[in-house]
């Protein structure tokens, strides 16, 4: 049975759906004690997540408890927030009943309600919510007996087990749109496609502004990215398409170079520390303190020093640039470009491992409100709006599927130009022995090009 599981998740195309991708038939397959559902769905504006619990718990529920038995666990906790409560009343009548044929009962499934802080879904504060448990520095929560898996996983999961491959993404469109909402659009979709089927751009009347005037954020506004063009495609990790004008603090903040970064820090950082007391790997315990690599970088030294290669323990969620710098200044933007030097250099961390962590006493209080985030990001008229979760069929009449939706190998193609394909048939496969994910067709019609990046199905 549990061969099965693994097997058809992995046969699905199943990937963490709400973070870098990692294929999941991996990560079942490891033998822990406890599953954590991960809800939280910390990023503001997004609520994907959050309406998915309340449409499909069923599903969600089935498939943690097939994750439970995949790796043996005999706890499984689905970690929300509070305010949830739609989601929260769907997943408690449903977790109330035994699995048939398992030895899983319903009692070793609970809720556990989180208040809305950030960031609350991040993988290391959510196993030490949830089970006080501290993964280890540069660890995986399956060092203390954990794994965590993205609601939207958990969903995919039990799809997989009726033979329904990944070919759709749940995300909400928001922002500056006419008519913000979370939609259920095929893989490939063309990101300038959902943002007109969310009413386009909205522009006030008595604006001199243009559509070039703003810009889309992938992702959330605090893990996200900017958007290159409007025809990039929708993938299995696409959370969400925020349009936010190009003068908005996000915008700014992900649109600045590197070298605009350093040279800010280098004239302006004060060493306050503001950075590092509100830092969430710090309150966990980790050797990062942000400020002393920035006075590292500062004051010219580069040599990988214990302080400077403290980067790699960074899980560049932004607060401290977004955030906590009284001064707008990117510790994380130095992080980033000591990650890619290290990277280069062929370093191996053989000191960033420890296990003997404690949290700091002040953690409890340090933790930021989702409200407040909200306001410093120039985000609460969006915050509010109604986005109400769209169940219609899109269908975009070209998709461009890349290969590499995930962590690993790119994907190798099984079809050729010209083929006709159906909705849900695979078109590339994970290469022998490597870690990777296969790839289905998200639409029915017939292939115009197969690249080793991607291929473009036309209706």
């Amino acid at each position: 049975m549990i061969e099965q599981i693994v097997q058809k998740v992995k046969d699905a195309g199943v990937v963490g759906a709400g973070g870098a991708g990692f294929p999941t038939h991996v990560k079942i397959a490891a033998q822990v004690d406890t599953v954590i559902a991960n809800g939280a769905e910390c990023d503001p504006l997004l609520r994907c997540d959050q309406q998915l619990m309340t449409a499909r718990a069923p599903e969600i529920v089935e498939g943690l408890r097939l994750v439970m038995q995949a790796s043996g666990a005999e706890r499984g906790v689905i970690a929300l927030k509070r305010e949830y409560t739609g989601a929260v009343a769907a997943l408690q009548s449903n977790i109330q009943y035994p699995i048939p044929n398992t030895q899983h009962q319903g009692g070793n499934i609970s809720l556990h309600l989180m208040e809305s802080h950030y960031p609350a879904g991040d993988e290391f504060v959510l196993v030490y919510e949830v089970t006080g448990r501290l993964v280890p520095e540069t660890g995986l929560p399956l060092q203390v007996g954990c794994i965590v898996q993205n609601v939207g996983t958990l969903f995919n999961i039990a799809r997989a087990q009726q033979g329904i491959p990944v070919t759709h993404r749940l995300l909400t469109v928001t922002g500056a749109v006419n008519e913000p909402r979370t939609m259920n659009l095929p893989l490939g979709t063309p990101i300038g496609e959902a943002v007109a089927w969310a009413g386009g751009i909205k522009i006030p009347r008595w604006s001199e502004r243009t559509e070039e005037d703003y810009a889309v954020v992938v992702g959330g506004p605090m893990m996200g990215r900017l958007a290159q063009d409007l025809s990039e495609p929708v993938i299995k990790t696409t959370t969400g398409l925020i349009v936010l004008p190009r003068n908005n603090p996000v915008v700014r903040s992900l649109s600045r170079p590197l070298g605009s970064w350093v040279k800010r820090g280098r004239s302006t950082c004060d060493q306050c520390r503001d950075c590092t007391d509100l830092c969430p790997r710090y309150l966990l315990g980790h050797d990062l303190e942000p400020h002393k690599v920035m006075r590292s970088i500062n004051y010219g030294l580069t040599e990988p020093t214990a302080i400077i290669t403290a980067a790699v323990l960074c899980c560049e969620c932004r607060l401290c640039e977004a955030y906590a710098c009284p001064l707008g200044l990117s510790p994380m933007a130095y992080y980033q470009e000591i990650k890619r030097q290290l990277a280069a250099q062929g370093w191996e961390n053989v000191v960033h491992k420890r296990s003997d962590l404690t949290p700091h006493p002040m953690r409890e209080y340090r933790r930021v409100p989702m409200e407040r985030l909200v306001a410093r990001l120039g985000l609460s008229e969006y915050q509010e709006c109604t986005c109400p979760l769209d169940e219609r069929e899109y269908r975009p009449r070209r998709v461009t599927i890349p290969l590499k939706q995930h962590l690993g190998a790119p994907s190798q193609p099984v079809v050729k130009v010209g083929d006709r394909v159906q909705c849900g048939d695979l078109i590339a496969r994970i290469p022998e022995g490597k870690l990777g994910a296969n790839v289905h067709a998200s639409i029915s019609g017939r292939v115009e090009v197969v690249t080793g990046e991607h291929v473009v199905i036309a209706a």
